[in-house]
C-alpha cells in the first residue's frame, strides 16, 4: 500500500532529511569535481566550455551549431566565439551539411579527440588515487548507489 505524504509524520520529516543530506552530499560532490576538473584543463590549456563542447562532440558526433548550442545550454553568439577559438586551436572544423548547405556542422577533429582522451585520463588517474584504497565491493557499491541515483534523476517519476 503506497504512503502519502503527510500519513507518517516521523518518516516524513527522516525521508527529509535523507534527502536534504543527499542534495548537500550531491552539490558538494559536484562542486569538488567541477574545481578539480578546472585544475586539471588548467595543465592542458584549454576551457571548462571549450572541454564541454568537445566532450559532446566526442560522445554525440558531428551536429550543427544549433544543436552544440542547446546541449551546452549556451546562446548561439557564445558556442560561435568558442567554436572559432577551438577552430583555431586545430581541435574542431565546421562544415556544410550536405543535405542542406544552410547548416554548419561542427566536427571533431583528431587533435579534438586527442584533447579528450588525455584530459579524461587524468581525471580517471585522480579518481584513482581516490578510490585506490578502497575494497571491490566498496567500490562496486558506491558505483551502484550513484547509478540509482541517476536513474532516479534521468527518468523521473511521473
Amino acid at each position: 500500500m503506497e504512503r502519502t505524504p503527510g500519513q507518517d509524520p516521523e518518516t516524513d520529516e527522516a525521508l527529509r532529511k535523507d534527502v536534504e543530506r543527499l542534495e548537500r552530499l550531491l552539490r558538494y560532490i559536484s562542486h569538488m569535481v567541477y574545481i578539480k576538473g578546472r585544475e586539471i584543463l588548467s595543465d592542458f590549456r584549454i576551457t571548462f566550455p571549450q572541454f564541454d563542447a568537445l566532450l559532446f562532440l566526442h560522445r554525440d558526433g558531428d551536429m550543427p551549431m544549433g544543436a552544440l548550442c542547446d546541449r551546452m545550454s549556451l546562446a548561439c553568439s557564445t558556442v560561435t566565439d568558442l567554436v572559432d577559438r577551438m577552430e583555431k586551436g586545430g581541435f574542431v572544423a565546421r562544415e556544410r551539411d550536405q543535405n542542406d548547405r544552410r547548416v554548419i556542422k561542427v566536427r571533431l577533429l583528431d587533435r579534438g579527440a586527442e584533447m579528450v582522451a588525455r584530459v579524461m585520463e587524468s581525471r580517471i588517474h585522480y579518481l584513482t588515487t581516490l578510490m585506490k584504497d578502497l575494497a571491490p565491493e566498496e567500490r562496486a557499491k558506491i558505483i551502484a548507489d550513484l547509478e540509482t541515483v541517476y536513474n532516479l534523476i534521468h527518468e523521473p517519476a511521473v
